[in-house]
C-alpha cells in the first residue's frame, strides 16, 4: 500500500496508475489526511469488469489472496508456439521415472 500527496499524485498520475493495475492499493492523502484510496475495480462495470476479476479484485484489496506474478516465466502464448513432441508421450511411464529419482 502506497500513499502519494494531491500534489505529487496530479504530477506523476501514469506512475501511480502502474501501481494500481500492478494490484497495489494507493491512498491518496491532503495535509497528512487520507482522503481517496484507489484500487482495482471491485464492482461490476457493464462491458468492463467481468463478475470473475470484480470477485478476484476485491478478494485481492481484501488481502485474503496473493496475484501470482505474471512476469516470471513465458506467456501462454509463448507456450502455444512451442513445438509439440514428434514421437507419443506416454505420461505413465514419464511419472514413474521421475518418481524413480
Amino acid at each position: 500500500m502506497r500513499a502519494v500527496g494531491v500534489k505529487a499524485l496530479k504530477d506523476n498520475l501514469s506512475r501511480y496508475l502502474r501501481y494500481v493495475k500492478d494490484g497495489e492499493t494507493v491512498l491518496v492523502t491532503d495535509r497528512d489526511k487520507v482522503i481517496a484510496e484507489i484500487h482495482r475495480p471491485t464492482q461490476l462495470l457493464p462491458g468492463q469488469v467481468s463478475r470473475w476479476d470484480a470477485f478476484i479484485n476485491e478478494e485481492e484489496r481484501r488481502g485474503s489472496i496473493v496475484r501470482a506474478q505474471t512476469d516470471k516465466g513465458p506467456s501462454l502464448g509463448a507456450l502455444r508456439q512451442l513445438e509439440r513432441p514428434r514421437r507419443r508421450v506416454d505420461l505413465q511411464e514419464l511419472l514413474d521415472e521421475v518418481k524413480s529419482d
